[in-house]
């Protein structure tokens, strides 16, 4: 590896307080190397006229098969390993009922109390289509450097999909489900994952028809078993059992992701 565009000094912003080393590497191949030399050569913070200045993440290019193009960008924010952020979304998901929290009103001489079955055609409970509330949470976390690696990869693979058996980002248990991550290799870098998250309520007390009591955790499925039966003289179908089963397996995810708890 030879530098043949030394970084003998850096060029300076003042606003926002900032800067950046520019120089080539040649006689090298492989990347990892590169961008290693690339820390190894730049002091991890500055000292300028306009503050303290902290380097971000080095920019490496490939120009020729044995060439490379640096910068290494200063930055007046320190990234530092540990730090997170997150955004969310509220704007809900859709689900098929065949069941309503109320009935308000029947028209119509002799109609059967359906006990807010929707829809009722014969022996079909055909039900309809509702906005529930589904949040959904994206975390950005800078983990250290070199401990994403491809077994942590396979871990995050291994447990997307599964629901919190811990209290997570506020969260009661059984309301967080993982929808998986992206991110990169850290060897040589801290690296910065992202973590998606979808979130729901648990429930207790609910009334399905004439069924109460019933309690569900928020990943949980809830399904109805309707009965025939008569009433007001009409044959129609109404609510006779509930089920509610764990369709996902459960992980402590604080544990698991190492913030959140």
């Amino acid at each position: 590896m030879r530098i043949i565009t030394p970084p003998n000094g850096i060029d300076l912003n003042w606003t926002p307080p900032g800067g950046v080393y520019r120089f080539r590497i040649v006689e090298e191949h492989n990347a990892a190397n590169v961008q290693s030399y690339a820390i190894a050569m730049t002091p991890s913070i500055l000292s300028t006229a306009s503050g303290i200045i902290y380097r971000d993440d080095v920019r490496i290019k490939r120009t020729a098969f044995n060439q490379w193009d640096i910068e290494v960008p200063y930055t007046s924010r320190k990234n530092e390993a540990g730090e997170w952020t997150w955004d969310f979304d509220t704007t809900g998901g859709t689900i098929h009922i065949t069941q309503a929290k109320a009935e308000v009103s029947r028209y119509g001489s002799g109609a059967p109390n359906q006990l807010g079955a929707i829809a009722v055609d014969g022996d079909e409970v055909k039900g309809t289509d509702i906005i529930v509330p589904a949040m959904k949470i994206n975390v950005q976390f800078k983990h250290a450097m070199a401990t994403v690696t491809l077994a942590k990869a396979k871990f995050l693979s291994d447990i997307t999909g599964m629901t919190n058996s811990d209290t997570f980002l506020t969260f009661a248990p059984g309301e967080v489900l993982f929808l998986g991550a992206r991110g990169s290799d850290g060897s040589v870098a801290e690296a910065t994952i992202n973590y998606q998250f979808a979130m729901a309520k648990n429930v207790t007390g609910q009334t399905i028809g004439s069924i109460a009591g019933v309690a569900k955790k928020a990943w949980e499925v809830a399904w109805i078993r309707y009965e025939d039966t008569i009433t007001s003289t009409l044959p129609t179908r109404v609510a006779k059992f509930v089920y509610v089963d764990r369709v996902y397996d459960e992980v402590a995810m604080a544990a698991a992701f190492g913030f959140g708890g």
